[in-house]
């Protein structure tokens, strides 16, 4: 493992499911409205949520994990089995190479519940449509057992209950089950019970008994707390505290604050609205909570700046503890588009807090929270595109906004491109590996399966057409990791890939 907390090699996934795929070629019609806008693991990673442009959540639960035991494993037992684990890991490895990794088991997800989120709605006051698109979603710690995340469109985030519970069915309504009225047995549903003593002598006969009996389960989701009237703007992100508490919200110019317990009142942390709209010269474009330090979180910018705040110094975040912004290269020289290219589209930390990792339109950068002079490591994602930003500027792809993630150890990171790219790179040096998120490529009918990672890059980007790269449908905008596991979902139009390592 490297310095900075990466793996040499990234991880090299391998397909394990794939949910609502469509194939255009049989006549297929792929609705606007089915299209994922939204993908989200929870904490314990047995979950996935799915928003599309419909307003809809899509619940999926994993099945395969084995049923925790309340019996505790004791420190020589946990010992031995990593020992042997170890052992079987250098077995195998020796076996196949230098490079060889244990093979996991691959993980398997069922569909568990769906439920209409959010409904289109119309703002009298400014005439504006607002549409049901789900923009963010976020898991919430359980209560009572039950699931909660929250969820946002443009304007409104909502709290979510969702619950399972067995139904219980009429089994049994017929009196003239019962018999022995002085002291036998009541037979119900052919079976025989010894009558109760204090029924003797009441009238036994006369007695209706029902019995219930379990009818499955039925999952429902319930609306807890509403969220709305505090943002002017569309909202870009939401993030939750560590304290699992409160969440903040950010749309272009401001930064909300909200309790979970009170729903409708948002406390204002971030204001970079000027007097005059005239002297505007950046917006918001995401934010994060740190996910141990309850009190600072980071927000990027369309200029491509990066900042640290710390909440303790001010109740209203005028400045900012640290500043990450690279500094320009005065040989490459500026273009009409390096303003657009530069625009920040996702932030994250590492799971351990220490790196900040940031996607624009060409590159990954990432940051080491102690050093603001310049990025640890820089990965070209489209490279291979740079000739081409004029072609991308009218068909208006320049504007489109790529998702990063952190595998959920910090040594690779994730993200997605055009033509169904799905792109793993090593945290550590920028090392690269490829996927194409389609049918075809896992089903192994693609020529593309056995291209490396820069020639399967060169083939889907490089190579695309135009309108493969308008084509919304194979487009990976959307990906998240598994906080637990080497588990990744990748959103490609209107299906979601799960893959593992």
């Amino acid at each position: 493992m490297d310095s900075n907390g990466g793996h040499q090699h990234p991880l090299r996934y391998s397909f394990a499911q794939a949910f609502g795929e469509r194939d255009p070629d049989q006549g297929v019609v792929i609705q606007e409205a089915d299209m994922i806008s939204a993908v989200r693991f929870n904490e314990r990673g047995d979950m996935i949520a799915t928003g599309d442009r419909g307003g809809r959540i899509v619940l999926l639960r994993r099945v395969d994990q084995p049923k925790s035991t309340s019996k505790k494993t004791g420190r020589r037992k946990k010992a031995l089995l990593r020992a042997a684990q170890n052992k079987k890991d250098e077995a195998n490895k020796a076996a196949g190479g230098e490079g060889a990794v244990r093979a996991a088991d691959p993980p398997e997800f069922r569909f568990w519940t769906q439920f209409q989120s959010h409904e289109p709605e119309f703002d009298y006051l400014k005439s504006m449509e607002i549409e049901e698109k789900i923009n963010q979603i976020r898991w919430v710690r359980q209560v009572s057992g039950a699931h909660r995340l929250i969820s946002s469109n443009d304007k409104t985030i909502k709290l979510w209950r969702i619950s399972e519970r067995e139904v219980k069915a009429l089994a049994s309504f017929s009196s003239d089950q019962l018999h022995g009225a002085d002291g036998g047995s009541v037979g119900i549903n052919g079976g025989a019970r010894p009558m109760p003593s204090k029924l003797v002598g009441y009238g036994a006969k006369r007695l209706v008994i029902p019995e219930l009996e379990t009818a499955g389960s039925m999952v429902s989701a319930t609306p807890r707390r509403t969220f709305s009237n505090a943002h002017a703007y569309h909202i870009n992100s939401i993030s939750m505290n560590s304290d699992d508490e409160v969440f903040l919200s950010a749309d272009d110019l401001r930064v909300n604050l909200w309790n979970l317990n009170a729903g409708g009142v948002g406390f204002n942390i971030l204001d970079i609205k000027p007097d005059n709209m005239e002297d505007l010269t950046e917006v918001i474009t995401s934010a994060e909570f740190h996910p141990q330090h309850c009190n600072l979180f980071i927000h990027s910018s369309s200029r491509g700046v990066v900042k640290l705040v710390d909440l303790r110094q001010s109740a209203l975040c005028e400045g900012w503890a640290r500043e990450f912004e690279e500094p320009e290269d005065l040989g490459s020289g500026q273009s009409f588009f390096s303003e657009i290219i530069a625009s920040i589209s996702d932030i994250k930390f590492s799971p351990d807090g220490r790196y900040i990792l940031t996607r624009d339109y060409m590159t990954l950068r990432l940051w080491d929270v102690n050093m603001e002079r310049a990025p640890v490591v820089v990965i070209p994602v489209h490279e291979h595109l740079r000739a081409r930003l004029s072609d991308l500027y009218e068909n208006d792809c320049i504007f489109d906004k790529f998702q990063c993630d952190f595998s959920h150890d910090g040594g690779s990171i994730v993200t997605g491109s055009y033509n169904a790219l799905f792109q793993t790179y090593s945290s550590a040096n920028g090392a690269a590996t490829a996927l194409e998120a389609s049918v075809d490529f896992v089903s192994g009918t693609s020529g593309r399966r056995h291209m490396s990672a820069e020639a399967l890059a060169a083939n889907l980007i490089a190579g695309a057409s135009a309108q493969e790269l308008v084509d919304p449908t194979r487009r990976v905008t959307q990906v998240h990791s598994s906080p637990k596991s080497h588990i990744a979902a990748v959103a490609t139009g209107p299906a979601l890939y799960v893959y593992y390592a």
